[in-house]
């Protein structure tokens, strides 16, 4: 699939689903698997060998760095930046603007302001800015 139309920059090697939607100036790595189903925002950048499982959404201005697995049925907010090789588990949702580190696998919803470190959460803020030490 070359979606050339919208501005969308897709490596030859990618594989993607022929009913994905790709916004504006989103750049899709080599070795990129899009599944069915998936919706991407504008100005994302996919990289290479990243893969995306069926009906998951990725909001605008998003970075999936290399290596990175997105489940089935995941948000992810805009803004947001996954990092090398990290994995977020089916029908999770990532908040806009959060971070997730390198290798990092990500088993519940990130909805507020989240620090997540070697597999636990270091603190969070709620929507009213309180911090809340675990």
């Amino acid at each position: 699939m070359s979606n050339q139309a919208n501005g969308a920059k897709i490596h030859p090697s990618a594989v993607i689903s022929k009913d994905v939607i790709l916004g504006n100036e989103t750049v899709i790595g080599a070795g990129a698997i899009i599944g069915a189903g998936v919706v991407i925002g504008d100005q994302c950048q996919i990289g290479t060998g990243v893969i995306v499982e069926a009906n998951s959404r990725i909001e605008d201005s998003c970075t999936l760095e290399p290596g990175v697995i997105i489940g089935k049925a995941v948000t992810i907010g805009k803004n947001a930046k996954i990092g090398i090789g990290a994995r977020v588990t089916d029908g999770v949702t990532i908040g806009p603007d959060q971070v997730i580190k390198i290798g990092e696998i990500v088993l519940k919803d990130m909805i507020y302001k989240m620090v997540f470190k070697r597999g636990a959460w270091i603190y969070r803020e709620d929507s009213l800015n309180y911090k809340n030490e675990d």
